[in-house]
């Protein structure tokens, strides 16, 4: 129950963590990494296996193996952003013990949605999570719209997304735009 969203060296996401649909925790869902890189984070509310995996990381030559994702046990879609080495996602979920994604059935999903990937294919932006689509609906209608206004949207189209919503720069120097 999430959105993350990058553009032009901004991520910003909303507030709400969920159980089961209905919010009960408001907080941040971005976090600066040791290595500088920021962290969007959706899925498992208690993503601290991803965080831990990905903490180390300086560059997208450093990033997990599908196995290494596997291993944490988490659900997890989201976006990290470096310094030096653009923007990647990572998506992860439910597996069997050999590391292949499992859909809510049981049965055998597509791989091509687990793992990690360049992020930002459509131009430099790029969003995870629940509201994902409403978000990049936003950035790619319009030029102009910042991470901050996509992920506005994005909390407006779905019930799933709340706000306030959450600004940190790459760059800690680098001023929010709205």
């Amino acid at each position: 129950m999430t959105i993350i969203c990058w553009r032009n060296g901004f991520m910003a996401s909303d507030s709400c963590w969920a159980t089961y649909g209905t919010q009960t925790v408001s907080a941040v869902k971005i976090q600066r990494l040791s290595s500088g890189a920021l962290l969007g984070s959706a899925g498992d509310n208690d993503a601290r296996a991803m965080v831990k995996l990905l903490d180390g990381v300086k560059s997208p030559r450093g990033l997990p193996s599908r196995r290494e994702l596997a291993d944490t046990k988490t659900d997890y879609e989201g976006l990290i952003a470096f310094p030096k080495g653009g923007v990647w996602m990572i998506v992860t979920g439910r597996h069997d013990e050999t590391g292949y994604p499992l859909g809510p059935d049981g049965a055998e999903e597509s791989e091509s949605d687990y793992g990690v990937w360049p992020a930002t294919t459509m131009g430099g932006f790029a969003a995870a999570g629940c509201g994902a689509d409403y978000a990049l609906a936003a950035m790619k209608a319009h030029a102009s719209v910042s991470a901050y206004a996509a992920v506005k949207v994005a909390c407006e189209l779905n019930v799933h997304c709340r706000l306030p919503v959450h600004v940190v720069p790459l760059h800690p120097k680098r001023r929010k735009k709205r």
